[in-house]
């Protein structure tokens, strides 16, 4: 409601990517060059795990067994429904025993989530952990074989970077800002197609040399995102106003 109004009243507008920039633009009638992006960084608490570490989480959430770790809230943009149906797709194929562990609150759960969850054959096999403190989402995330992040419109993505961070590999989607925050360290995966999905779930589970040269590209990427580059973005567009 109001932030049409704002978006005309500010002397400039500051946005986490290049994709919110051309979206804010083109879906307010702003001139792109009043608005700068400001990319999102990444908590230092996201870390590699030892060993132990991984061993331990393992046990305690999934019975030892390795798993994909999807972050953020339930909500229809997420597309959890097709990550549903692109894991069983992928446990069918490959006879893994591997879980699929959801990290969220369910606030918008619908029926097409809730459909799509019963019809899958391998519902004991997903783990809901609703909101953790910082301190399980660190082991939760750090504990996985894999981020799976397939929203179909993200503004900026920051579970990207929190598994770069953690040194795992991220498979994600390769529309909206994900691309960007990605670049070349993730699997990118179109969104709507739960073959496609499921065809990177399986590489990922079964090739651990691709894991490792994307947990190396991961490292790499980070590279571009921080707090303290955050600030200093955002005190350059404040003082392009002064």
């Amino acid at each position: 409601k109001y932030f049409p109004r704002f978006s005309k009243a500010a002397a400039r507008i500051a946005t986490v990517s290049e994709y919110s920039k051309k979206d804010i633009s083109d879906l307010y009638d702003i001139d792109l060059v009043s608005i700068d992006v400001v990319y999102n960084g990444v908590g230092n608490k996201f870390k590699p795990l030892s060993q132990e570490e991984i061993s331990t989480k393992r046990r305690e959430l999934t019975d030892g067994k390795d798993y994909f770790v999807f972050v953020g809230s339930l909500h229809p943009r997420k597309n959890i429904h097709r990550l549903f149906r692109a894991y069983e797709r992928f446990k069918r194929a490959s006879g893994s025993d591997m879980k699929l562990v959801i990290v969220g609150e369910k606030f918008w759960w619908n029926e097409e989530i809730k459909e799509a969850y019963e019809n899958i054959s391998d519902q004991d096999d997903v783990i809901f952990c609703g909101r953790l403190n910082d301190e399980a989402l660190v082991q939760t995330v750090g504990a996985a074989t894999a981020m799976t992040f397939v929203p179909y419109f993200e503004g900026f993505g920051i579970p990207i970077l929190e598994a770069f961070r953690s040194q795992i590999p991220v498979i994600t989607a390769n529309i909206t800002s994900m691309p960007e925050v990605a670049g070349d360290a993730a699997l990118l995966v179109n969104p709507f197609d739960i073959e496609e999905i499921a065809v990177a779930m399986r590489l990922i589970a079964e090739d651990p040399e691709m894991r490792a040269s994307m947990v190396r590209k991961g490292m790499t990427r980070l590279e571009h995102f921080s707090w303290d580059r955050t600030a200093d973005l955002l005190w350059k567009s404040i003082e392009k106003i002064l």
